[in-house]
């Protein structure tokens, strides 16, 4: 009986730890690496433009990089995480499709700072509700209160895409050249990748694995 002790203990033994590990300060700098990188790479394919320019075709495609490269972040934790892609790439498809364009990869028209920063709020809470709730789907087979995923999209999107814009068009300002809306959508990505990334490690808390 005594024995058979050590044993029991071992396959009782919580595997909180080493989740833990795995998900990590790690995981969120390669979550937001891999994020920049995903977006970067879709410039070679899609063009930042201006509504209405930029619609469903530029968000499937941009997307597809994003996506795919979240996915090598997350393949690494989670076992059949593939439809992480779909998911995503369908958010960006219906994104894309409405009024609002593929606002990830869209310019405002206006240099108005404050109208840039009152926009971006409000189509980013837009566009991380729509985003987050596919990637919501994906999410609830591995963890309980996967729900927590579609506030931490929203308010992710809400504060990086005004943000972004602001930043894109104060340098656009100073230098006059379009390639600041570039930068500023980097950055606008790069603080969307920062702030879901935080916001997982919270989901993880929050299911009691970290």
């Amino acid at each position: 009986m005594s024995s058979n002790l050590p044993i029991l203990q071992q396959l009782n033994r919580p595997l909180t730890p080493q989740i833990s590990i795995r998900f990590g300060w790690i995981f969120w700098v390669q979550w937001v690496l891999a994020t920049g990188l995903g977006f970067l790479l879709s410039l070679l394919f899609v063009e930042i433009g201006v509504r209405p320019h930029i619609g469903t075709l530029s968000g499937a495609f941009g997307s597809s990089f994003i996506a795919i490269a979240q996915w090598f972040v997350l393949r690494q934790r989670l076992s059949q995480i593939s439809w992480w892609i779909i998911a995503t790439i369908a958010a960006w498809v219906l994104i894309g499709s409405s009024s609002l364009g593929a606002l990830g990869w869209i310019a405002p028209r206006t240099e108005l700072i404050t109208i840039r920063l009152l926009y971006g709020f409000i189509d980013g809470t837009i566009v991380g509700i729509v985003q987050g709730l596919g990637q919501w789907f994906v999410l609830n087979r591995y963890f309980p209160n996967a729900a927590w995923w579609l506030p931490i999209s929203s308010l992710s999107w809400a504060l990086a895409l005004p943000s972004g814009w602001a930043v894109g068009g104060i340098l656009r300002s100073i230098t006059g050249l379009f390639f600041a809306e570039v930068i500023g959508l980097t950055v606008t990505w790069l603080a969307i990748a920062a702030l879901s990334g935080f916001g997982f490690l919270r989901l993880l808390h929050h299911n009691g694995i970290q």
